[in-house]
C-alpha cells in the first residue's frame, strides 16, 4: 500500500485543544474573581470604610481617603452580582463546546452530539469563515431527506487534525483522493 493510500484510510482524531481549555480556565478565574472582589468591595468593605471615615470626621480626625461615592458602590455591587452570574454558565458552555473529539474514520465523520455522518452524505463544505476564524460548516443529508449541519472549529479542537479532516472532506467533495496538500502531509 502506498504512503498516500495509507494516509487516506487512516483515522484522524482531533481532541479538545489544550490551549483553548487553558484560556477558558484563565478567563473564568479572572471574570469570576473580579466579580467576587467587586461584590466584597461594593457590599462589605467600602460601606464599612465609609462609616468608619464618617466616625473619624465626627471625632475631628482626618480620614485617610475621601469617601467612596454612591456611583462606585453601585457599580461594584452590579459587577459583583452580574460577573459571577454570567461567568459560570459561560464557562460551562465553553467547556461543553470542547467536549469529546472530532474523528474521521473509515469514511465517517464523528463529532460530539451528532450521529456519525458518512462522507457520501456530505453535500457541501462552507469554508467562508475558514481562513479568518477556522470555522467550517459541513452540510450533510440526514436519513429522512432533510439536511443537517456540523460546525468544525480548529480553535476549539486540535488545529492540525481538524485542518486535515476539513482537507479530507474537501478532497472527497472535489473527487480528489490526493491528500498531499493537507497540513499533516507537509
Amino acid at each position: 500500500m502506498t504512503d498516500a493510500a495509507t494516509k487516506a484510510t487512516s483515522d484522524i482524531v482531533a481532541r479538545a485543544d489544550f490551549q483553548y481549555r487553558w484560556r477558558v480556565y484563565v478567563f473564568f478565574i479572572l471574570v469570576f474573581g473580579y466579580g467576587m472582589w467587586s461584590l466584597r468591595d461594593g457590599y462589605f468593605v467600602w460601606p464599612r470604610e465609609n462609616a468608619l471615615w464618617r466616625q473619624m470626621e465626627e471625632h475631628g480626625q482626618r480620614p485617610p481617603q475621601t469617601e467612596h461615592n454612591e456611583a462606585s458602590l453601585a457599580i461594584n455591587q452590579v459587577l459583583g452580582v452580574l460577573l459571577p452570574a454570567v461567568s459560570l454558565p459561560l464557562f460551562v458552555w465553553l467547556m461543553y463546546r470542547s467536549r469529546g473529539e472530532y474523528r474521521l474514520s473509515v469514511g465517517k465523520l464523528m463529532t460530539p452530539g451528532n450521529a456519525p455522518v458518512a462522507l457520501e452524505s456530505v453535500r457541501s463544505l462552507d469554508k467562508s469563515r475558514w481562513d479568518r476564524k477556522g470555522i467550517a460548516v459541513v452540510e450533510h443529508e440526514l436519513p429522512g431527506g432533510q439536511t443537517g449541519k456540523i460546525t468544525l472549529r480548529d480553535m476549539v479542537y486540535q488545529r492540525r487534525a481538524t485542518d486535515e479532516i476539513v482537507a479530507r472532506i474537501e478532497a472527497h467533495l472535489t473527487g480528489n483522493a490526493e491528500t498531499s496538500k493537507s497540513p499533516l502531509a507537509q
